[in-house]
């Protein structure tokens, strides 16, 4: 049986018995989170569900507990809609897509426990500044200006693939959603089609359904 945790309005899950009695004992789900199960009709605590569990049930699912230590469970990026994503960025002339880029690899730097995402992205604006400044003496250096625009663009598209590995990886073993991401759709929408996978995974986590 397969069992969905709530905490305010975050979903995790589905989990396995075993897996909700191991994330209990170590700290990541408490006793006062809400737990259903598939064949639940309403919400209930999950010391409500654990205290269901046959003697022998819980047991087996200790020595599980045991034998694997429990992922941290990350609260989902801000649910900003795709589509307001879309029109500050052009509102704002990208402005708005490197302060959202930011945003999104620093917690992309969460679900892995990395900083790689975040150092990519931010060498993004770095470059376009140092270019720019660079362009602007006018002077013979100024083609190293576009060299250095050209590195923190390269550099920003890398830093935006590993934000979406960082996505499907989190979400392929730790919750189990089974997400999957175009890498063509990641290199030509950037943080616009990584927006619409946050969207997709707040369903989700609400619904338990993956649309």
């Amino acid at each position: 049986m397969q069992y969905f945790v709530q905490r305010g309005d975050q979903k995790f899950g589905p989990y396995t018995l075993a897996e909700l009695q191991r994330y209990v004992q170590s700290g990541n789900i408490t006793v006062e989170d809400l737990a259903q199960s598939e064949g639940m009709t309403a919400w209930a605590p999950v010391s409500q569900i654990l205290g269901n569990i046959p003697a022998t049930a819980v047991s087996s699912a200790g020595a599980a507990a045991a034998a694997e230590p429990a992922p941290q469970l990350v609260p989902l990026a801000p649910n900003l809609h795709w589509g307001i994503v879309l029109v500050l960025d052009i509102v704002t002339r990208q402005l708005f897509n490197m302060i959202w880029a930011l945003v999104l690899a620093n917690w992309a730097r969460k679900l892995i426990n990395n900083n790689k995402p975040l150092v990519l992205v931010a060498m993004y604006p770095a470059g376009i500044i140092a270019g720019t400044l660079v362009i602007m003496t006018g002077s013979s250096l100024a083609p190293i200006g576009s060299v250095f625009i050209l590195a923190g663009v390269i550099i920003y598209l890398v830093g935006i693939f590993s934000i979406k590995s960082a996505m499907e990886e989190y979400y392929n073993w730790n919750e189990k959603m089974g997400l999957q991401m175009s890498g063509a759709m990641t290199f030509f929408f950037s943080t616009i089609y990584i927006q619409y996978q946050v969207n997709r995974i707040a369903r989700w986590k609400k619904t338990g359904v993956v649309s």
